[in-house]
């Protein structure tokens, strides 16, 4: 159930679709358009259970992904499988998405509780690339997958002219970043001398990656940069921690 506040938003949350392109007109389901921009926060305010957009974003996140994934590997046919990749990281960060929602003005539609709106947190980035992502979610499952395309090809994809512009970082920088904000402190490596041939040359490392005795991940490479970098790609690949990273 949404309270009538919120349901008496519906005409301004239509014309706010139509200016990006949404074709209101054929949405089903009007009640699940407005939950897509009610935030648990503002729900959390009320004493009886009320809808947010919690689900719609995670739909949203693997629509995000898929469809970005398919407009690389079209648009970019020369590209390697980690360069597709690193791109990917970068459209889909939290920080990409929230500059779209504030280009689009969507901050202006989102329902955020009481306090949240007296700090003026409504612009917080983690809010809007939510909200954003429990949009598609919605335009995926009401106006199904061609619509939610094209509003990834036309205000999400199109950030990659930016973001091509500076060179792509590398996973073990990324991943270095990211270990700093979250845990402060650096990761450690430890290279291990895997593989030796007959003359006892190293064929093979294996490095594993540690946050103090808690290991992330692990994996090989011919020399000690090359197992470093792999195995921070395979953090990335097991864990993608994308909607936290800054700067890629």
């Amino acid at each position: 159930m949404l309270p009538q506040e919120v349901l008496d938003q519906k005409p301004q949350i239509k014309d706010f679709l139509k200016n990006l392109n949404i074709p209101v007109e054929k949405i089903k389901d009007d009640n699940l358009m407005i939950q897509s921009f009610v935030h648990k926060s503002f729900a959390a305010d009320y004493k009886h259970i009320l809808d947010h957009n919690e689900r719609l974003e995670f739909l949203g996140d693997g629509i995000l992904s898929a469809i970005t994934n398919k407009l690389l590997f079209i648009k970019y046919p020369n590209y390697s499988e980690s360069d597709l990749t690193l791109y990917k990281i970068a459209l889909v960060r939290e920080e990409t998405l929230a500059d779209v929602a504030k280009e689009i003005w969507l901050d202006k539609y989102i329902f955020v509780s009481k306090w949240e709106e007296r700090m003026q947190w409504r612009n917080k980035n983690a809010i809007l690339s939510d909200c954003l992502e429990s949009l598609l979610g919605f335009v995926y499952l009401d106006l199904w997958n061609d619509i939610a395309e094209n509003f990834i090809d036309t205000y999400i994809f199109s950030k990659i002219t930016q973001i091509s512009k500076d060179p792509v970082k590398s996973y073990k920088t990324m991943l270095q970043e990211y270990i700093q904000k979250e845990y402060k402190q650096l990761p450690i490596y430890k290279d291990i001398e895997h593989k030796v041939d007959e003359k006892w040359n190293v064929e093979m490392y294996l490095s594993e990656i540690y946050i103090e005795t808690q290991k992330l991940a692990q994996w090989f490479g011919t020399n000690k940069k090359k197992a470093q970098e792999e195995a921070a790609k395979n953090y990335y690949i097991t864990t993608p921690p994308w909607k936290h990273i800054t700067n890629p």
